[in-house]
């Protein structure tokens, strides 16, 4: 039997460019691996009560990388200027370990977030996710499987509410069944790699009810949390039905969502693009969570 270790605590936090940093800190150990980690930067000055909003930033990259920048620092610099802490969280790699490790792995970062929240100057009833494709999936999957027992995972502190009150996702996939082969021009294509078999284990032709489990359209509920989703029209990487069939599936069930077609935009997003679509993600969050 697995003695259960007690939570980590925060590091010494760094005070620059108007925010407090808190950088390296350690989610959960992991005796014999790399530990998982989160860097979160909280707005300097007095917080409102009882503490600040957060948003979850996951990092994109295939499940297969982290690529938290130049997204993840345009981030760093908007959400606390609008008055968001803001935890850039990790995730197992899907080389290291398959679904549902990396949903694990992100409720294990809110879970320690929400624990915190009082040293944190956090508030534990404002929570966001926010991700851009694989990050946005997972922003997905943390507002549509809320406190799911069979989902939880037991890394790091176990008890407090891996649930979050809103999220923002760009171009996730919300399929695994139909959702294409690395398209021509992408480093996976030019591998012969596809990152969804590394993800599920196998490919989701291979194992149907794993592709289903692993995919957000199987857990939309009028529960869910509010999205608000963004998809570009000229995504050849994730089809933009990837994102219409995930807010139709929303909208029938009755879920709060809100849906930004893109024209034009294709997986990466332009720096206009980006800037309008953080405003618009912005301006969403201060409207679900109450800011």
């Amino acid at each position: 039997m697995t003695r259960a270790l007690p939570p980590t605590a925060p590091p010494e936090p760094e005070t620059a460019d108007g925010v407090v940093l808190y950088r390296d800190a350690e989610v959960a150990p992991r005796p014999g691996y790399r530990p998982l980690r989160l860097d979160l930067a909280v707005p300097a000055g007095a917080p409102p009560d009882p503490g600040w909003p957060v948003v979850a930033f996951v990092p994109g990259g295939a499940f297969a990388s982290a690529e938290p920048a130049p997204l993840g620092r345009y981030l760093g610099e908007r959400l606390p200027e609008a008055g968001f802490a803001v935890a850039t969280v990790h995730f197992r790699h899907s080389r290291g370990a398959v679904y549902p490790a990396q949903l694990h792995d992100v409720k294990a970062a809110v879970r320690w977030l929400r624990h915190h929240a009082g040293a944190l100057a956090l508030d534990p009833g404002r929570f966001g996710a926010w991700g851009h494709a694989a990050g946005g999936y997972l922003a997905v999957m943390l507002a549509v499987t809320g406190d799911r027992p069979d989902l939880e995972g037991d890394l790091g502190v176990t008890g407090p509410s891996s649930a979050v009150q809103a999220a923002v996702a760009w171009s996730p996939p919300s399929d695994f069944a139909r959702l294409p082969p690395p398209t021509p021009g992408s480093p996976w294509h030019r591998t012969g790699q596809d990152p969804r078999t590394w993800l599920l284990g196998a490919s989701p032709a291979e194992h149907p009810a794993l592709a289903a489990a692993a995919s957000p359209l199987t857990h939309v509920t009028a529960s869910a949390a509010p999205m608000l989703i963004a998809h570009g029209t000229g995504d050849n990487g994730i089809p933009i039905a990837q994102s219409e069939a995930l807010i139709s599936a929303c909208w029938q069930v009755g879920a709060d969502a809100e849906f930004a077609w893109l024209p034009d935009t294709g997986h990466r997003y332009g720096h206009r693009t980006r800037a309008a679509m953080t405003t618009a993600g912005i301006e969403f969050l201060r409207r679900r969570l109450g800011h």
